[in-house]
């Protein structure tokens, strides 16, 4: 009995207690969402003052404020062969960064991870087509294409000028090749010592020399640029071309000197008036030369009379890649990143802090790139580009080519016996690396 009331008693304390107490507020705060882990990706990048991702990293993160960056400069062209030493433990870069060239190199190797099909989806009509074709390594056409990286900038060669050589409207009347050979004898005659045209490279760079073998009708690896079984070196079509470049270019360039005996000393000493460029070169010259001495213009095309050619210059449109690493082991957080850099804002943030052209479509909201000459020349040189070969065969075109060109350019050898060694060397050193 006495049990018994102990437990009455204990229940009516415990109801009366919780009765008299005061009623809790309603109120109450979340602190989850705040409290939300952070993740956090290791980006290298080629930004060696770090401008760009200074400014980069707060814009992402007040969209994702539970991802953390952390950035490592690391050059373009050593990204592939530092994350290879790294292999499958997940340690190095979540995402990197490469050129248009080594992305055939990267799949190859084994180090990007394939994005999701809905950022592909994402990104399809909103980045240049031609950025997008490398950056899918060709497979845009495919029922199902593969994104292997998100292009944050696009660039093609063009004409740069000085204006205390050359004006404005001289230059504007060079609306042919035919007009550029026939002005140089001109320009020589006015301005002894000096030449008209050189390059930023040499004259057997066939990155620079696609400009020329597209009007003939020429490419590597085929139509399409995705051939590997061959590159196509013994084509008439780069037969002609190839005979253009020694009869008709190679005298007003060169003359009778080596292919690289003449380059980008002679137009920032102010001893050639024009070369062929790129984006890469606008600031170098700008303090060589002064910018208000500086103009630029698209690559003249061809009469259509001149034999051999079919179609328009082409330049090859190359483009920087942005991947995410394979064996990351933080893959959502890295494709929100690359994902970012295709929006207005991180194009914006990139034109403004390195001075590249962004691979948008549309870059009317892009503030400055309106105004700016180089760019526009550019994006007007742009419209007829055509992507680089992604195909990872490529990596044995470009010496096969050069060697070519060199032992024709110097040496005046049979123009087609030098194609069919080139095609010869070309499968030889595939075979060895294969």
């Amino acid at each position: 009995m006495k049990k018994v009331l102990a437990v009455f008693l204990s229940v009516f304390a415990l109801f009366a207690l919780v009765s008299c107490t005061e009623e809790l507020p309603t109120n109450i705060i979340d602190f989850s969402e705040s409290q939300e882990k952070v993740t956090t990706i290791t980006v290298w990048m080629d930004d060696s003052e770090g401008l760009f991702m200074e400014q980069l990293i707060p814009a992402f993160n007040a969209v994702y404020p539970n991802i953390e960056v952390q950035f490592q400069h690391m050059g373009a062209l050593d990204s592939r062969d530092r994350l290879k030493t790294y292999g499958i433990s997940g340690n190095g870069a979540d995402v990197f960064m490469f050129p248009h060239d080594h992305l055939s190199l990267a799949i190859l190797e084994d180090l990007v991870y394939e994005l999701p099909a809905d950022l592909y989806d994402e990104l399809d009509g909103k980045i240049l087509d031609v950025a997008l074709d490398i950056a899918t390594a060709g497979t845009r056409d495919e029922a199902t294409p593969t994104l292997y990286a998100v292009p944050i900038s696009i660039e093609s060669i063009f004409i740069m000028y000085n204006k205390t050589l050359i004006s404005d409207a001289e230059v504007a009347a060079l609306e042919t090749w035919q007009d550029v050979i026939a002005y140089s004898a001109t320009f020589a005659a006015a301005n002894e010592g000096k030449q008209l045209l050189t390059t930023n490279s040499h004259w057997a760079d066939n990155y620079y020399l696609e400009a020329f073998y597209s009007a003939f009708g020429w490419r590597p690896h085929g139509a399409d640029g995705t051939d590997g079984t061959q590159v196509g070196f013994e084509s008439t079509n780069l037969t002609n071309a190839l005979e253009w470049l020694y009869n008709d270019l190679r005298p007003v360039v060169t003359g009778e000197d080596s292919y690289n005996s003449v380059g980008t000393s002679a137009f920032e000493q102010g001893q050639a008036a024009m070369i062929i460029t790129g984006p890469w070169s606008i600031t170098t010259f700008e303090e060589k030369l002064g910018e208000e001495n500086l103009g630029a213009t698209t690559l003249p095309q061809f009469a259509e009379d001149t034999p051999g050619v079919v179609d328009q210059v082409r330049t090859f449109a190359g483009s920087q890649m942005v991947a995410v690493y394979k064996y990351s082991q933080n893959k959502d957080a890295a494709i929100k990143f690359v994902e970012f850099l295709a929006t207005e804002e991180a194009q914006q943030i990139l034109y403004t802090t390195s001075n590249d052209c962004p691979a948008l479509q549309d870059l009317s909201n892009i503030e400055g790139i309106s105004t700016d000459k180089y760019m526009q020349v550019m994006i007007s040189q742009l419209q007829t580009s055509i992507p680089m070969p992604t195909i990872a065969e490529v990596t044995y075109y470009w010496a096969a080519a050069q060697t070519m060109v060199v032992n024709i350019w110097d040496s005046g050898a049979d123009i087609e016996t030098e194609q069919i060694k080139a095609e010869a060397s070309y499968a030889a050193s595939k075979a060895l690396g294969s």
